[in-house]
C-alpha cells in the first residue's frame, strides 16, 4: 500500500493516546430494543421478564421491551429467524442474543448481561465510513478526487484516526489521506485529496481498497473499513497502434477489387501507367477525406459517443459475426454478402472512364459509403477509443493516422501495377484469399467488441 510507511508512527501515535484517553460519554437519549421469547407457563420466563422490567424502571423508558410467545406462529418463525430454540431468550437491538443457558437461573448474571449489552447500544461510539472516486472512468495521466466520509451515528464523541489505502499507480497531488480528530454525535468529516494515475499504468479495471479507520469503543480498540471503489483505466493509445488498425481495415477484399478494377480500366483506356497511379492517388484521397471528416463529426459529439458503449460494442461484434458468416457463404456460395450490386458497379465505370480528378475523388467519396461495412467496422472501434483522449487535437491526430494506413494498402498495390505487377494478379489473390481474409477480419470485430462491453 502506498504512502502508509509515513504514517506508521502517526498511526501509533493516535492508538496509544486512545488507550490513555478513553472516549467521553455524551447524553444517552437513544433507546434500545429488546426482544423477550417466552412461554406462558415457564417460571423462569416469568423471572426473566422481572429482570427486564427493573431495567426498563432504572434506566426511565430507554428500554423498548417486545414479548413473544414462543407457542405462537409468529414467535416461532422469528425465534427460527435468530436460530433460537431455547426459552426465555431475549434479543438486544437485533445484535446480541442471549439465552438461558448464557446465566442458568442466576438473575444477577442476567442483569449484568443485559445491562452489558444496553451499554454497548447507548454508549458505544458507532463510526461510519465510505469512500469516493471521481471520475470513475478515466485516462492514464489523469487526475482522481478521492472524497472519504467518516460519520459519527450514534449519542457519544469519541477520536478517530483514518488512513486510506491506494495503489502504488496514484500519486498524491494535493490534500493528505489521513486525518484524525473528534466527532461529535452525529458529526459528519469528509477527507477530499487529489491523486494522479501515473501514465505507464495498465489499461483495465482496478480495485482502489477501503479506507481504514480506528476508535475506541467500550474502552477496546475498534477497526473500520470502507467500502472498496472499481476505477477503469482506458487503452493507452499510439499513433502506430492506430495506424495498425487502420491497415488491418485497409488490407481487404474489397479495396483489392476496386484497385484491381480501376487499374485494368485505365490501362485499357489509356495504356499509361502514370494515369493508374495518379487516379489511385486521388481516389485515396476521396476515401482519406470522407473517414476524416466523419470521424471528426463523430469526436464533436465525443461525450455522448462514449455513453453509446453498449451500442458500439454489439454493433461491432454483429458486423464480427457478419464477417464469419461471409466466410462461410463463400466457401459454399463461391461469392461474397459483400459484392457490390450492378448499379454500383455501373456508376463506378462511368466514374473511371471519365479519368478526372473530380471523378477519381467521387468515386474514392463513393467507396467509402458504399463499401462501409468492409472498411468501417474496426473504426467503430478505434472512434470509441481516441474519444476518451483529452485533447481533441489529439484525437485528430490519431484520425490521420488511422484513415493512412486505410489507404496505404490502396497507395501499395497501385505502385505494384504501375512497376510491373498485373491487375489481373491482384483480383485472383483477392478472390483466393477473401475468404480467410474475411475470417480473420470477423474474429478481429468479435474480440474488440467484447472489449468494448
Amino acid at each position: 500500500m502506498a504512502g502508509y510507511g509515513y504514517m506508521k508512527i502517526a498511526a501509533v501515535a493516535i492508538i496509544a493516546a486512545f488507550l490513555v484517553a478513553p472516549p467521553n460519554v455524551g447524553a444517552a437519549n437513544e433507546t434500545v430494543n429488546i426482544v423477550l421469547f417466552f412461554d406462558p407457563d415457564c417460571s423462569h420466563c416469568e423471572e426473566a421478564d422481572g429482570v427486564l422490567e427493573g431495567l426498563d424502571g432504572q434506566l426511565k423508558g430507554q428500554v423498548i421491551i417486545s414479548r413473544y410467545n414462543s407457542n405462537t406462529a409468529t414467535g416461532i418463525e422469528m425465534m427460527d429467524g435468530y436460530g433460537i430454540v431455547e426459552i426465555p431468550s431475549m434479543v438486544v437491538q437485533e445484535k446480541e442474543i442471549i439465552l438461558y443457558s448464557d446465566y442458568r437461573g442466576n438473575l444477577s448474571k442476567l442483569e449484568s448481561l443485559l445491562l452489558s449489552s444496553i451499554n454497548k447500544t447507548l454508549y458505544e461510539p458507532e463510526i461510519d465510513v465510505h469512500k469516493e472516486i471521481s471520475p470513475v472512468k478515466l485516462n492514464p495521466g489523469e487526475e482522481v478526487t478521492i472524497k472519504i466520509s467518516v460519520v459519527n451515528k450514534k449519542n457519544i464523541t469519541t477520536d478517530v484516526f483514518l488512513i486510506d489505502q491506494y495503489p502504488d499507480f496514484l500519486v498524491v497531488k494535493e490534500g493528505r489521506p489521513t486525518w484524525n480528530g473528534t466527532l461529535s454525535p452525529g458529526e459528519v468529516k469528509n477527507i477530499t485529496y487529489a491523486a494522479r494515475v501515473d501514465p505507464k499504468t495498465h489499461s483495465g479495471n482496478h480495485r482502489i481498497e477501503g479506507a481504514q479507520i480506528t476508535y475506541i469503543g467500550a474502552d477496546i480498540e475498534k477497526k473500520a473499513v470502507s467500502n472498496t471503489v472499481i476505477i477503469q483505466i482506458a487503452v493507452v493509445l499510439t499513433l502506430f497502434t492506430v495506424f495498425l488498425a487502420g491497415l488491418i481495415a485497409g488490407a481487404n477484399p474489397c479495396l483489392f477489387a476496386v484497385v484491381a478494377f480501376m487499374a485494368a480500366m485505365i490501362l485499357s483506356n489509356t495504356g499509361k501507367k502514370s494515369e493508374v497511379i495518379k487516379f489511385i492517388f486521388v481516389f485515396s484521397s476521396g476515401v482519406f477525406l470522407v473517414y476524416l471528416l466523419t470521424g471528426i463529426g463523430l469526436l464533436s459529439f465525443a461525450g455522448d459517443f462514449r455513453s453509446l458503449n453498449p451500442v458500439l460494442g454489439v454493433i461491432t461484434i454483429a458486423l464480427g459475426i457478419l464477417h464469419i458468416y461471409d466466410y462461410v457463404y463463400i466457401k459454399t456460395k463461391a461469392k461474397s454478402l459483400f459484392e457490390s450490386s450492378e448499379m454500383t458497379k455501373s456508376a463506378m465505370e462511368r466514374l473511371i472512364r471519365k479519368n478526372s480528378h473530380l471523378s477519381a475523388l467521387g468515386l474514392g467519396a463513393l467507396f467509402s459509403l458504399v463499401k462501409a461495412p468492409c472498411v468501417g467496422a474496426i473504426y467503430l472501434t478505434i472512434l470509441n477509443l481516441i474519444a476518451v483522449q483529452e485533447e481533441k487535437l489529439a484525437g485528430i491526430t490519431f484520425l490521420f493516422a488511422y484513415n493512412f494506413g486505410v489507404i496505404l494498402p490502396i497507395l501499395i498495390i497501385g505502385i505494384a501495377i504501375v512497376v510491373g505487377l498485373s491487375p489481373k494478379r491482384v483480383d485472383q489473390f483477392r478472390k483466393d484469399k477473401r475468404a480467410q481474409i474475411r475470417l480473420i477480419t470477423g474474429i478481429i470485430l468479435v474480440a474488440l467488441g467484447l472489449f468494448i462491453l
